[in-house]
């Protein structure tokens, strides 16, 4: 009796160590295969999707809601969007308010708890950048459309895209720790090439980006280079908007504080009499003189608005319309984030003269 009450004793030690085996296996088979499975994003703005593609690639699959074409500010929701919100791992929005009138009804009707403000898979990119444009008193509807976080069409700025995709590459990392390195070599590659594109190879190898834009930023960096005998070295962006330093432009929108800080070029005046509001011909009229009072060559017109307001000021002050794009696949050619900036920088100075 006493050796059966043994042997079912050992049995019992047995089995439960062999359950405890089994879950614990269980739970790691379960983890690997949620390593293994792709992560499903949904990005509010192509561009989002471009850098979130960028540094996931085969391991990430993206949802975009907006189209190249669009106005970020004013999407129609659709029924395919909550389904998508509701099975992914991780939404990526822009922030600043760009989504305001559209996302936050999708995020609920989607009840994905992972995915709302303070959930593990949801992130705001605008984490990542410092903000140009906060208003410093209180806003009100009279002033217009004004953003009370600021501008957010900072993805316009190559640096912020970086380090946006950083953010990515972090977030992408927390949620699947087996494809750290993967998403960490895959960023690497991606900060080189857009290195490139801004400087130059050579420049990019050499010196931290960051570090030459903000010395061309102030007007420093052909100096800079100059001591080092490395001024022919510089290419890329930078080297193609560097004759056309300080040049005032006229734009439909205020779209372009970050691009224009990046890029040396000033912006005098909008279409726009206050963000939002359709043009006048009063205001039309006064941008017109102040045109041609600080001979301003070029206007930059954006895929959604209406393109009769810059053909008009253009005919009366024989400045030039240049058609660029907001954010990813709104103009040919734009169908990912480097040939979206690319585009952008070769239209305005193929426009002011130069290669």
């Amino acid at each position: 009796m006493l050796k059966t009450l043994s042997n079912l004793s050992t049995l019992c030690v047995l089995g439960c160590a062999l359950g405890a085996f089994v879950l614990t296996d269980s739970r790691a088979s379960f983890a690997r295969q949620e390593d293994a499975k792709s992560i499903a994003v949904c990005a509010t703005v192509p561009d989002l999707g471009s850098l979130t593609r960028e540094v996931g690639g085969d391991r990430v699959s993206v949802t975009v809601f907006a189209k190249g074409t669009e106005d970020a500010h004013f999407i129609e929701a659709k029924p395919s969007f909550i389904k998508a919100l509701s099975q992914c791992d991780l939404y990526l929005q822009a922030g600043m308010d760009l989504e305001i009138g559209w996302a936050p009804a999708l995020l609920q009707n989607a009840r994905n708890a992972a995915v709302l403000p303070g959930g593990r898979g949801y992130l705001d990119a605008s984490m990542a950048i410092q903000r140009l444009e906060v208003p410093t008193g209180p806003v009100d509807r009279s002033m217009g459309d004004v953003h009370p976080l600021g501008n957010p069409h900072y993805l316009l700025d190559p640096l912020n895209g970086l380090k946006v995709a950083g953010l990515i590459r972090d977030k992408l990392g927390e949620l699947r720790p087996d494809s750290k390195p993967y998403f960490d070599n895959r960023y690497a590659a991606f900060h080189l090439r857009l290195g490139t594109a801004l400087v130059g190879e050579a420049l990019a190898r050499k010196y931290d980006i960051e570090k030459l834009a903000l010395l061309y930023e102030h007007g420093k960096l052909a100096p800079f280079l100059k001591g080092q005998g490395e001024a022919p070295l510089l290419g890329g962006w930078l080297g193609k908007m560097l004759p056309h330093f300080g040049t005032k432009i006229v734009a439909d929108h205020n779209l372009w504080p970050y691009f224009a800080r990046r890029f040396g070029i000033t912006v005098i005046g909008f279409m726009e009499p206050k963000p939002g509001i359709p043009p006048t011909t009063r205001h039309l009229s006064e941008l017109v003189d102040r045109m041609k009072a600080e001979k301003v060559q070029i206007v930059l017109a954006a895929p959604y608005y209406n393109l009769r307001h810059a053909q008009f000021i253009a005919q009366h002050t024989g400045a030039r319309v240049v058609n660029l794009t907001h954010q990813v696949g709104g103009r040919d050619g734009t169908d990912d984030y480097l040939t979206m900036i690319d585009y952008n920088v070769r239209e305005i100075a193929a426009t002011l003269g130069g290669p």
